[in-house]
């Protein structure tokens, strides 16, 4: 009633005090956030829940939103760059299909030479797969530098220039190098830096403008491009591997789903295509990265689905008490208040609310930036950070209140009457008890299934051993005796086996992914054209050395011709063999050999983790004439007993500086820590899972009391005339247990047939699948009835033990 006084007197104030209107138009706003504080400290426990299911919503949403932009954003400052693209290969062996580091450097000018569409190409090559290609030495100290390879159509094609010295660090061979301006002030200060050695045979001859650091190819010195050797057998075009990628730029107007066909058929084994430089960072990421891109978007899902069941929740319990509220409204409307100030007064109370959460979620956001930072690792100053994720928060808030702006016209359109006197049937407050109980339940499921499936992998064997084993290569080993240096270890007592692995692959970590097509095999269906395999080369101690596992026919032997193979699980299920020893296929790879040979099959190895399910491929023995690379690399692998890994590091790094090796270019490789990298994933998305299942199962429960709540409160007066009747308190919880009991019921039937279907799909990818027993449906059925019995009890069990008379004359 006060407020309609105020409002009807404004024009007689504002003519004697002559104050201008906005005054009044606080005065307004004052009352509404008065009356909103009020709205929201009589249902306490419901905003509290509110506010702090958006605020995390919020913070995992805005700060995943801001980091996918970020991701997608790599290069695209560049002036051309709708023109710029990256030559890939296809690789269903990859998870993400397509490999880019598997051309030799002359791949971008022979395109260049082939294609009249592509105006510009160059060769260019991040290095940073050995600890010395991410480290410069000056005068004796080591520091950090990004480093790549690079040829003249660099500068043609990426906002690069020389502003001082010569090219020659272009001119392949050659020792000299350029450096940036940003890392030239920083390690010499103002000193001019052309001429100073790095590494102490590399002379700086130029200095170049640098590239932005949200880039692919951001770098601290520019080396000469190496140009490999390039052969071709029976007039097909071959390009051996050189870690190198190929950048083109298109000329305008190109039909990008034409030049990808003639790409392809350009070298049809290699299956080229390309995809934007924009798309290169988070569509094929860095192997080393624990964050994948796919987990990011999880990331932003999950803040997504924790914000939708939080607003959810109060919009429902808005709803309920709405019909209590409109009489206040209706109220209202009599003593002169406009749809338009009541809609304001309500909106206004929802502000508040998400005001408040976005308070919290700032200050969630300020807690955790820093190892927010150190996990993404993204190079921005934070208030352009926040900047951003104030943005994206401000589009979650602005599409909420329109829909709740839109829900109050809705409910504004019954009329006084039927507000008054027209009888809440429950529907939308039970559609709202099902709704969270499929969400919940459904989330509860499918995260038990993915950390079962998780845990069968990685506790139930990985398909090899990598535990105590460790690796040693050595770069630019060119005629270097490896049998003094495989004595040498023979003799240390922390090693248990040694073995020398003839140029081939250390499983951890792994090398070159290499790959293959198999068009031919043994019962080949109609409907399947080829299957994309990888492969290994090994040899008898190879596969002792990493314990496979055999689970028919028999391991390969040196006596074994080499057309003998053994073949993995998942490759048995592409082929669709029930019986695969002794059937053969064509090998693509090993030109001229023909049909191979299945004499065993092993398990599928797990090498890359356990999210990504593994791929088919097959295992050989290198024929003498055989090479597996174009390098001159060696490689030792060895065993170490328990705990002496420290000891055994400290004595190898003694025995590789010394007289008789006098080594520089090596790397020690502990197996056990590197395959530890690829369980960070895992790792990560567990406790992602594990969070958001808390705060969605939270949310669920506290809504739930807060709907029991609601509805005990507005059925006080027909449990009271019960009493009178004679009902006892146990007979009005066995009405309120068996509503809520169906309603758990249809939840959890409607969770459980949506979660099934989902973890059946994701499942299907492994050959290696756990099992979905009864107990987990059981346990997940019985904990939701506990907490429904809690929650209903408990609630009904206080209005059940009042006083009828007192309710009924309260009422």
């Amino acid at each position: 009633m006060g407020i309609s006084i105020l409002w009807q007197s404004r024009k007689v104030i504002k003519e004697f005090l002559e104050v201008p209107l906005t005054f009044y138009d606080m005065v307004i706003l004052l009352h509404y956030l008065k009356m909103a504080f009020r709205n929201m400290w009589r249902s306490k426990s419901r905003t509290l829940i509110s506010v702090i299911g958006v605020a995390l919503g919020l913070a995992c949403f805005s700060v995943a939103t801001f980091w996918i932009v970020y991701e997608m954003t790599f290069d695209n400052f560049h002036k051309n760059v709708s023109r710029l693209y990256i030559v890939v290969k296809k690789d269903n062996q990859s998870t993400v299909g397509v490999y880019k580091n598997n051309f030799d450097s002359s791949l971008a000018s022979k395109l260049k030479e082939t294609f009249p569409e592509i105006a510009h190409a160059t060769a260019l090559q991040k290095l940073g797969y050995s600890s010395k290609d991410r480290e410069v030495n000056i005068d004796e100290v080591k520091i950090p530098a990004s480093i790549i390879k690079a040829d003249s159509s660099f500068f043609r094609m990426f906002d690069v220039s020389i502003i001082e010295g010569s090219p020659e660090f272009l001119i392949s061979g050659s020792q000299k190098i350029a450096i940036t301006q940003e890392k030239a002030r920083q390690l010499f200060g103002n000193e001019n830096p052309i001429g100073k050695l790095i590494n102490g045979n590399e002379e700086i001859c130029a200095i170049v403008s640098g590239i932005s650091k949200h880039s692919n190819y951001r770098f601290d010195f520019i080396r000469p491009m190496t140009y490999a050797r390039v052969e071709n057998t029976d007039g097909g075009t071959i390009f051996y591997s050189a870690s190198s990628n190929a950048v083109i730029e298109l000329l305008s107007g190109i039909n990008m789903e034409v030049f990808n066909k003639k790409l392809s058929e350009y070298a049809p084994e290699r299956d080229l295509l390309i995809i934007p430089i924009t798309k290169l960072h988070y569509t094929i990421p860095n192997n080393d990265s624990a964050i994948t891109f796919k987990i990011i978007l999880i990331f932003a899902v999950c803040g997504l689905l924790i914000i939708i069941s939080s607003l959810f929740n109060y919009l429902t319990l808005f709803v309920s008490r709405f019909s209590i509220r409109q009489k206040e409204l209706s109220l209202r409307r009599v003593f002169g208040a406009s749809g338009g100030s009541l809609h304001t007064m309500l909106s206004v109370e929802f502000m508040l609310m998400m005001l408040s959460a976005v308070v919290l979620g700032w200050a969630l956001i300020q807690l955790l930036h820093n190892p927010f930072l150190a996990i993404s690792a993204i190079s921005m100053h934070m208030s352009a950070i926040y900047g951003k994720i104030l943005l994206y928060a401000g589009s979650v808030i602005l599409i909420a209140l329109l829909t709740f702006r839109l829900m109050l016209f809705f409910l504004r359109r019954r009329s006084m009457d039927t507000s008054i006197r027209r009888s809440n049937k429950n529907i939308i407050r039970k559609i709202s008890v099902i709704a969270q109980l499929v969400i919940s339940i459904g989330f509860v499921f499918c995260v038990s299934i993915m950390m079962k499936q998780i845990y069968y992998l990685q506790h139930g064997g990985v398909g090899f051993s990598y535990k105590n084993r460790g690796a040693i290569g050595i770069s630019s080993a060119e005629g270097f005796d490896g049998n003094v240096l495989m004595n040498k270890l023979k003799q240390l007592p922390e090693i248990e086996d040694v073995i020398d692995s003839d140029r081939l692959m250390n499983l951890v970590p792994p090398g070159v992914r290499l790959t293959t097509k198999t068009n031919l095999w043994d019962d080949k269906p109609a409907d399947i054209e080829s299957i994309n395999m990888g492969f290994l080369h090994v040899s008898p101690e190879y596969l002792s050395f990493y314990e496979f596992q055999l689970i028919a026919g028999e391991m390969l032997t040196d006596a074994d011709p080499y057309s003998m193979v053994l073949i993995n699980e998942s490759a048995v299920k592409a082929f669709g063999w029930h019986d695969p020893v002794g059937k053969t296929f064509n090998d693509t790879h090993r030109y001229g050999l023909g049909d191979v040979i299945v004499k065993g099959v092993v398990r599928d190895l797990n090498w890359h983790g356990t999210l990504k399910a593994a791929d088919p491929y097959f295992y050989y023995r290198l024929a003498p004439s055989e090479s597996p690379n174009g390098n001159d690399n060696y490689r030792v692998l060895f065993k170490c007993r328990e705990g002496m890994w420290g000891v055994l590091k400290e004595k190898i790094e003694t025995i590789m500086k010394n007289d008789d090796l006098n080594i520089d270019n090596f790397e020690i490789l502990n197996a056990e820590e590197k395959y530890d990298i690829y369980f960070k994933s895992e790792k990560v998305l567990l406790k992602l899972l594990y969070c958001v299942l808390a705060v969605c199962v939270m949310i669920c429960v506290f809504g739930f009391v807060a709907l029991v709540s609601q509805t005990c409160a507005e059925r006080r007066k027909s449990i009271a005339i019960r009493k009178i009747n004679g009902a006892s308190t146990s007979n009005i919880l066995a009405m309120f247990a068996k509503e809520y009991f169906i309603l758990l019921a249809i939840g959890a039937a409607a969770a459980f047939a949506a979660g099934y279907f989902i973890m059946q799909r994701w499942l299907e990818n492994y050959v290696r699948q756990t099992t979905v027993p009864l107990w987990i449906y059981l346990s997940i059925l019985c904990a939701m009835a506990l907490t429904i019995v809690f929650c209903v009890g408990w609630q009904v069990y206080r209005v059940s033990v009042e006083n009828p008379a007192e309710v009924i004359k309260g009422e």
